[in-house]
């Protein structure tokens, strides 16, 4: 094979892995698609977003009123980074509905790169004409106490 063959064939393989690399990082980037604005995934992700994003006022505004925990509780939370939620499952039933995530962070390590996936799972009851987040969700395991009572 001619140097001027050679030359070709190596351009070639380098444009098509550029475009291989690129379609990837392209498709990782791309956001999924979105929840249904008041759907109980939507508010499974309005609440996690918020927590992120430090805004404890506006993830109890996802609770269940009734239920056992409240911005107090969010408050002391301290999530580090940043995280994707990507939807695993969904199920409703009537006024009840169970949504499972994996909350994606960028893996860090000495050589970077990589993804770590927590799961998380939250429990969902409508009340009037929305979804409220019931129980004692992520991140949360001792709602209702105070420091002094833990």
């Amino acid at each position: 094979m001619g140097t001027r063959a050679a030359r070709g064939l190596v351009i070639a393989v380098a444009a098509l892995l550029f475009l291989a690399v690129g379609a990837g990082v392209f498709a990782a980037l791309r956001p999924g698609p979105q929840p249904k604005a008041g759907s109980p995934e939507a508010r499974v992700r309005d609440y996690v977003t918020a927590l992120y994003e430090s805004d404890p006022a506006t993830a109890a505004a996802q609770l269940d009123p009734d239920g056992p925990c409240d911005e107090a509780d969010l408050r002391d939370i301290f999530l580090d980074g940043e995280a994707r939620v990507v939807l695993r499952e969904s199920a409703t039933d009537g006024d009840t509905a169970r949504v499972r995530v994996d909350l994606v962070h960028a893996g860090g390590g000495p050589l970077g790169g990589g993804e770590n996936r927590e799961p998380a799972t939250f429990d969902l009851r409508r009340v009037g004409d929305r979804w409220v987040i019931t129980g004692e969700p992520w991140p949360t395991f001792a709602c209702g106490t105070t420091k002094e009572d833990r």
